[in-house]
């Protein structure tokens, strides 16, 4: 295996790996502060230093996926990037979820490789292989199984569906985007942006929400639980999580960096068997082992590339 596809995939479980225990994070911050404010400090800490990050690595001229030269050209696409993710994804996975149960949610979510591999093939010319559709399949079905476990309660609204599918729409172009951004700005320049667009967003609709209240968006802040959240959320689960994902999407076709997103399932549920002494059985584990198999398949053989991209 060439020593650059090694550390795609490596960033992919890595990036996905983290954002398994961001669910656990954001359960915690969330019994301080609304969703909005929770956002807004988020990607505030994530694009702060995400800067610091960048300044160093352009006052040392690194090159790679570290380089950060950005100029105008092409800016648009990257601001267009950053829409779609955080902002577009993170919009319609809350308000879809609010609006239907865990189990619909969950499966609805879990179409995210099949969909960014179909449009992969579609946009990309990157063909995959019959044996890398059934491993993704597999995965898919792990997730499935997994979550109909789910003892879930609510009804299924109709613009929770619709959101919903917004959500794997937005992760889908997300990808793609990335995708084909990556010969043109490194993963460094593309995180940046995206932390940038999240960060503006988010605390606009936070202003909105509580009025600008400055107790509202202060009061959070005394909770020391609140803050280890934050600093998770914003050093892990954004700025590191979403390098090594827009890393990814640089060495590796859409099909084998996508279906790692199924191994977020898995770590989140051991996050929740360690932490909240949630209930594990065999069939969680039947389940987690197919969706490692799954993502291990696809991995197996390479993406027929019909075109540079």
């Amino acid at each position: 295996m060439p020593k650059n596809k090694r550390r795609g995939i490596i960033a992919a479980a890595i990036g996905n790996g983290i954002f398994g225990f961001s669910f656990l994070f954001s359960r915690i911050a969330l019994t301080s502060a609304t969703p909005f404010v929770m956002l807004m400090y988020r990607f505030l800490a994530a694009f702060a230093l995400l800067t610091l990050v960048a300044l160093w690595a352009a006052m040392r001229k690194r090159q790679g996926w570290l380089r950060f030269r950005l100029g105008w050209q092409g800016m648009g696409w990257l601001l267009l990037l950053g829409l779609f993710q955080p902002v577009c994804y993170f919009l319609c996975e809350s308000y879809g979820i609010s609006l239907t149960n865990a189990t619909f949610s969950g499966v609805i979510i879990a179409l995210i490789p099949i969909a960014a591999l179909a449009f992969g093939a579609v946009f990309l010319r990157e063909k995959p292989r019959p044996a890398q559709v059934g491993f993704a399949l597999l995965s898919i079905a792990g997730v499935v199984v997994m979550t109909l476990r789910q003892s879930a309660q609510g009804t299924v609204e109709p613009l929770g569906v619709v959101l919903l599918l917004g959500a794997v729409a937005s992760a889908v172009v997300f990808n793609l985007m990335s995708r084909r951004l990556s010969g043109q700005f490194s993963a460094l320049e593309r995180t940046w942006v995206m932390m940038l667009v999240g960060a503006a967003v988010f605390t606009g609709l936070a202003l909105w929400e509580t009025r600008c209240d400055i107790y509202l968006l202060t009061a959070p802040l005394a909770e020391s639980s609140f803050v280890a959240a934050i600093l998770y959320l914003a050093g892990l689960s954004s700025v590191v999580a979403f390098l090594m994902l827009n890393y990814a999407n640089t060495e590796l076709p859409v099909a084998q960096a996508t279906v790692f997103c199924n191994l977020t399932t898995v770590i989140s549920l051991l996050a929740g068997v360690i932490f909240l002494g949630e209930p594990f059985g065999w069939v969680q584990l039947v389940a987690s082992a197919v969706i490692v198999i799954g993502i291990w398949g696809v991995q197996r053989q390479p993406v027929q590339q019909e075109e540079s991209i």
